[in-house]
């Protein structure tokens, strides 16, 4: 299987983002109310050291989150280096027209998620070759939800829509084109 990029944490061991956000965000409340608390004498500590505690917790979340996050992604470098292996092959057998074989590995770099955005792209064209419209307008469609300004696909999204007798669609996209 060829590996994806990663865009979450899911296989890394690593807490995921969200979770070192809430966590730094009870943090400073926590600490903000007990130095109120502090200052108004209800609480027998010290509102300053409180406060400057909370801080050096949460500068240490942070740096630890970073290091973990560089770490997650230098450990993913040869997958990366995989990948573009397999783009290059793929790529080279687009322009030898071997638009099946080609599409096959477009289709596994574009994975489960559809967000690779050259394998896309190049898919969506070994799909046009192939003259196969729904997966087409599949492609087209997930490339331009990575990258929405992009004249050349919603022109291709055009043709597909038209090739299914979806004239309305066609147009839409094709407006969308002009307007880029």
């Amino acid at each position: 299987m060829i590996p994806q990029f990663p865009d979450d944490d899911e296989g890394t061991g690593m807490l995921p983002y969200k979770y070192v956000a809430v966590a730094i965000a009870v943090i400073f409340v926590g600490s903000t109310i007990v130095s109120l608390l502090a200052g108004q004498g209800i609480i027998p500590v010290n509102p300053v050291t409180t406060m400057g505690m909370a801080i050096l917790l949460i500068t240490l979340l942070v740096c630890c989150s970073a290091v973990l996050t560089i770490g997650s992604y230098s450990q993913r470098i040869p997958e990366f280096s995989e990948m573009e292996i397999k783009y290059d092959e793929a790529k080279a057998r687009f322009d030898d027209g071997e638009f099946e074989q080609a599409l096959e590995t477009f289709k596994a770099l574009a994975g489960p998620r559809l967000n690779h955005k050259r394998a896309l792209y190049y898919g969506a064209l070994c799909y046009e070759a192939l003259e196969d419209w729904e997966g087409m307008k599949v492609f087209c469609k997930a490339y331009l939800e990575l990258k929405p300004k992009d004249k050349e696909v919603w022109e291709m999204l055009n043709r597909a829509h038209k090739r299914l007798f979806e004239y309305e669609e066609a147009e839409q996209a094709l407006d969308k084109a002009r307007k880029l």
